[in-house]
This record gives C-alpha cells, structure tokens and sequence, in this order.
C-alpha cells in the first residue's frame, strides 16, 4: 500500500471540454486531480482532447462547459479559484494569472527570429520584471546544462535562423523553465529531440521542480517510456465515438480509472482498480493503444468496402 498526501492544484468533476465552433464535446473530465510538486503526464491516441486539456487548464481557450454538479478549481499559493466562470473576467485579469502562475512549452518554438537564442531565453524572466543580472545568470546555468552543443564564449550571438529544430525547442524549454510559474504546461516538449537529449532535458525539470515550492509540470507526449521514467502521474485519455444523425465523431474522457499514480516507496503504478510493475502498465498501455488502432482500420475497411 502506498501513502499519498495530497496537496492539491486542480480539482476537476464533470467538465465537458468543446469549442465555440462546436457544440460537440471533444473531451469530458469526469474526475481528475493534479497535485502540487507533481509532473503529470498526459498520454493517449490522436484526436482525444490532449492539447485541449492544457489549453483549458492553462486559460489558452474558452473551452470549458459546466453544470451545477461540476467542480474546477485551481489553488495557486494564496487563494482557490473556480475556473467555472474564469472567462467571465476580462482579457487584462486572465493575461495577469498566466503570467503569475503559468508558463509554456508549445509544439511549435514561438522564438522570436529577431533576436538571438540567449535573449529569447531571457525575454519572459525580463516581461515578468526579473531583475537583468538574475535572468542572465539563470540563462547561462540552463545554456551549461540542456545546450551543451551552444556552450561558447559566443553564446549570446547564437541566431535562431541558424538552429537545428532540436536546438530550438530546447531554447524554447530555457525559457519557460526559468519563468516563475506554478504550473509548466508543456505539449510535446521533446518531440524535435532524439532520446538522449530528451531525458536529459526531463531530468533537468524534475530537478528543477524540486527547487521550486509547490510547482508541478503537466506534460502532453506519445512518449510511454518518458512518462514511466519520469512522471508521478500518469493520465491515459480514452477514445469514444459517438453518432448522431448518422455522423460519427469521437471524443476523449478521463476518469479515475484511467489515472495511475506512481508509488515512489516501491515504484509500482497505482490506478483506482489495481496495482502494476512499470512493465506490466506499458504492456497495458500500448495495448489500449493498440486496441484503438485496430478499430480504426476496421472502420476504414468498412467505409471502402461501401
């Protein structure tokens, strides 16, 4: 049995996910709580509502529909907030609490061209009003350690046009890591990058996090091994399909059964149903995975066959 305090960050029930273009939800949360100190994975097939649940958690997108039976709220360091009717507030309020608890990773770089690899990693710390001396000097310690192949006396002149793929994400992961956040919402951050820089660069965020109190990392990634080496918390979103008027279309859910929880006293996975080894939940994973893929081309034959 393994003991789990629970300080918690966001605390969601019953929260249908769609946007403005349509009425349709494209993921439900049935229950989900992510914790402080917690580096979270979010895993699952494509077209489940991944990127949509950290758009909705970190106020990127109006996505959020509720009900009087539904709960979403969020505690940073001071005081509860119900996100139900957070988009109610104007634009000026919502800019302001991202900047004071959120920072980002996105798929695509978002490094401005203009200026070199150095100042993009210190443009957010200098907008938040880091004093200068102290961004540089965090700059330089993350350069050492996730830009080794940037690592020069030169290092502020690196141009951004000049940079593999690779070399700007991890730029892009600099940048937000040396915000002050209480949640990093990262999607995909290792993507561009081959495996050995990619645990690299997660083991720099766990041990970053751990130097930060009370900030947890929410992570989206097709990377299994990645999640099993290096999360707490697991969140392996379903697919579902539906029809309606003889239209078929898919959403994702998250229940208490599809999150697994690591137990650092004996590194076993925990969901609300059983207990797994690391490798018996990848075998369970990637054969929900599998289970997904073989539907889908069932569906395709199907459709050509008609």
């Amino acid at each position: 049995m393994c003991l789990v305090v629970n300080d918690m960050l966001f605390e969601i029930e019953k929260i249908n996910c769609s946007y403005k273009t349509s009425k349709r939800a494209v993921l439900e949360i049935e229950e989900l709580i992510i914790n402080k100190n917690e580096v979270v994975f979010i895993i699952g097939p494509s077209g489940v509502g991944k990127s949509t649940i950290l758009e909705t958690l970190g106020l990127m997108n109006d996505t959020i529909n509720s009900t009087s039976s539904s709960k979403f709220n969020f505690y940073p360091k001071k005081f509860p907030i119900d996100m139900r009717n957070i988009w109610k507030k104007k634009e000026r309020e919502l800019s302001e609490m991202r900047r004071l608890f959120f920072s980002f990773i996105f798929q695509s770089d978002n490094l401005f061209s203009s200026l070199t690899g150095y100042q993009n990693i210190i443009a957010s710390s200098l907008i938040e009003g880091t004093e200068s001396n102290s961004a540089k000097q965090q700059a330089y310690i993350v350069l050492n350690d996730i830009l080794e192949d940037l690592n020069s006396k030169d290092q502020e002149d690196f141009s951004i046009k000049e940079m593999s793929g690779g070399q700007k994400q991890r730029v892009s992961f600099a940048r937000a890591i040396i915000s002050n956040y209480q949640v990093l919402f990262a999607d995909e951050p290792t993507g561009n990058l081959d495996w050995y820089n990619a645990e690299a660069l997660m083991d720099y965020l766990v041990k970053s996090l751990e130097k930060k109190d009370g900030s947890s990392a929410v992570i989206v990634s097709h990377d299994i091994n990645l999640a099993l080496d290096f999360a707490d918390k697991i969140i392996y979103i379903d697919k579902y399909s539906e029809e309606k008027n003889k239209e078929e279309f898919y959403y994702g859910k998250i229940s208490k059964d599809s999150v697994f929880i690591k137990c650092k006293e004996n590194g076993e996975w925990n969901s609300s149903k059983q207990s797994y080894t690391r490798e018996k939940l990848e075998k369970e994973i990637k054969m929900k995975f599998k289970g997904h893929s073989e539907k889908e081309k069932i569906k395709e034959a199907l459709y050509e066959a008609n």
